[in-house]
């Protein structure tokens, strides 16, 4: 049972760490993806 708690633990504070990382590199991913489309558009008008 302390073992299971113990790893339960570990994965909440893990999510709760790399959760604003994640976040993070997800918006930039974002940003470019919507960057590469607006330069797109503005080539094909």
């Amino acid at each position: 049972m302390r073992t299971i708690s113990i790893f339960l633990l570990l994965i909440y504070w893990s999510i709760m760490i790399f959760a604003p990382v994640m976040s993070k590199d997800l918006k930039f991913s974002r940003a470019k993806l919507n960057n590469v489309k607006v330069i797109e558009l503005k080539y094909q008008s």
